[in-house]
């Protein structure tokens, strides 16, 4: 006597197969962010424009149709500017770069993208860990991307 038939184990098989599958494309976007941002952004890509285009307002833009929403833009930029402040800097950063490895938590708080918690988890990492040889060093501690550390890079440095 069997507890299942030959048809619902292969539905349970091909069930946990596709949670398999669920599970290891989740831990290659965390391993790789970079290259799954880059495969969202070539989704995001701007629509050839036609002529059954939306009407036009007043003031210049097009406005949205109810069934269509509006294309998301892309947010990475191929090469940033120097003389560009990154967006999202607050206004109390200081003017001169802050070095990883003597930098406090309250410094590092008041980078860009970086909070409380997170900066306490860098010194925590460095005290436990050893110094950063190179801002690349940050993907160790939790949930610092190699994204964000990049984002970083115009604002920190390595003491030697």
């Amino acid at each position: 006597m069997t507890l299942y038939t030959r048809r619902q184990i292969v539905v349970l098989l091909i069930l946990l197969a596709i949670a398999g599958l669920g599970l290891a494309i989740g831990h290659w976007r965390r391993a790789r962010p970079d290259a799954a941002d880059y495969l969202e952004q070539l989704d995001r890509a701007p629509a050839p424009s036609s002529s059954l285009t939306a009407p036009r307002s007043g003031d210049g833009t097009a406005s949205p149709t109810s069934s269509e929403p509006e294309p998301r833009r892309s947010r990475r930029r191929k090469e940033p500017r120097e003389s560009e402040r990154p967006q999202g800097l607050p206004t109390d950063v200081p003017a001169d770069t802050i070095d990883l490895n003597r930098a406090t938590t309250v410094e590092l708080a008041q980078l860009p993208g970086i909070g409380p918690a997170l900066a306490r988890r860098i010194v925590d990492t460095r005290d436990a860990e050893g110094p950063f040889a190179r801002i690349a060093d940050l993907g160790r501690v939790r949930g610092m991307s190699a994204r964000k550390a990049e984002k970083l890079r115009a604002f920190v440095t390595i003491a030697e």
